[in-house]
């Protein structure tokens, strides 16, 4: 009899001590935060998503964003979760931005994604004009006119000039940056505009235009 209620109390113990677990489980909620891109370019967006854990349909996830330049996170938009518990929400980046999702108390690991530039190039005759376009000017900052050896079967720099004058862009907080030089190339050579990382530092990453015959 007395091993008899040994084991139902052994049993009874392990029911309580899995209900708890399932208990604890259910109460402590995991929240991930993945982004279709890592970098992306000036303007476009990208696709935050993940999954919540132990949490109901229909929750409110929060996202926020640090951009480059500050320190604080401010709210960039919220999803709602569908009966499996995942979520996703489209952003569109002005500058280096890190992510991070909040559910309540509970907060994902953070997720970074870059922004390049966006470099266009025109001309007139032999005089040329280069546009960066970004979420702040970069004015002062230095753009390679580049050529494309065919032999060598790479891009040569033919000159490097600094971005002189800013504007206002179409769209809010956008600025285009811009210089006109002159070059003189020999008829249907290739040519682009490039500016590095270093120069394009540190909200943004490097990029290239599209190319385009002198």
């Amino acid at each position: 009899m007395k091993t008899l209620a040994i084991a139902i109390a052994i049993a009874i113990a392990l029911v309580l001590g899995a209900a708890l677990a399932t208990a604890a489980g259910a109460a402590a909620p995991t929240l991930t935060l993945a982004s279709s891109a890592t970098v992306v370019a000036y303007g476009k967006p990208v696709t935050l998503s993940g999954q919540l854990t132990g949490g109901k349909p229909n929750q409110t996830v929060a996202v926020d964003g640090t951009v480059c330049g500050t320190s604080r996170a401010a709210k960039v938009t919220s999803a709602k979760t569908t009966s499996t518990g995942a979520y996703s929400a489209a952003v569109t980046p002005t500058g280096a931005t890190s992510y991070q999702a909040t559910y309540k108390n509970v907060k994902s690991p953070a997720v970074a994604v870059t922004v390049r530039p966006v470099l266009a190039l025109t001309k007139s005759g032999t005089t040329w004009t280069a546009k960066v376009t970004a979420g702040q000017a970069l004015t002062g900052k230095a753009v390679l006119f580049q050529r494309y050896v065919k032999l060598r079967k790479r891009w040569r720099q033919v000159k490097r000039v600094l971005l002189a004058t800013s504007t206002p862009g179409p769209a809010k907080s956008t600025v285009v940056s811009s210089v006109t030089f002159t070059a003189k190339l020999t008829r249907g050579t290739r040519v682009r505009l490039a500016i590095s990382t270093a120069q394009a530092a540190p909200c943004y990453v490097a990029a290239t235009s599209a190319s385009l015959r002198a």
